[in-house]
């Protein structure tokens, strides 16, 4: 039976937010956002396209909204509720992503 991943508590939060760009937590540092911003709707598809690839490899799964020229992510573990270390990751990998 595979262990749960450590939920981080608000001090842990805040100091792995510093190594990231404008990422946002909530007020109960359980959830993690940032919008993006495109020059149209197709290319903010795309990032989207490319998240989703991300996403299938560390099995972590972000809620997107996507619409013209934006697109807002949301990250957070589900089970166990809060913010864990696949949030923290699959963050850094989105922001390497919107600089190709």
């Amino acid at each position: 039976m595979p262990c749960k991943p450590k939920v981080f508590g608000e001090k842990e939060v805040q100091k792995r937010i510093e190594a990231l760009s404008e990422w946002v937590p909530n007020k109960k540092h359980t959830q993690l956002s940032k919008t993006f911003t495109f020059p149209s709707f197709i290319t903010a598809l795309a990032f989207v396209a490319k998240i989703t690839v991300h996403a299938e490899v560390i099995d972590h799964h972000p809620t997107i909204e996507l619409s013209y020229g934006k697109v807002k992510v949301k990250l957070a573990t589900h089970e166990p509720k809060g913010l864990t270390t696949k949030d923290f990751d699959l963050a850094k990998r989105i922001d390497r992503l919107r600089l190709t």
